[in-house]
């Protein structure tokens, strides 16, 4: 588990990395929508895979 989430950072990073190299504008803000969501469901699995409780997330 923990292998893949640290494949998925890397992932992110080096996507983060290529954008600058993007040169048209839509494609570039449809990869940084792409690696936020990517990121923001690595951050939500590890809150469920620790047990957060899922009430305090949703009140």
């Amino acid at each position: 588990m923990l292998f893949i989430l640290a494949l998925a950072i890397v992932v992110a990073g080096f996507c983060l990395w290529v954008i600058r190299f993007v040169a048209h504008p839509t494609a570039r803000t449809l990869l940084r929508v792409f690696v936020g969501l990517c990121l923001a469901a690595v951050g939500a699995y590890l809150v469920l895979a620790w047990g957060f409780p899922i009430s305090l997330l949703v009140s």
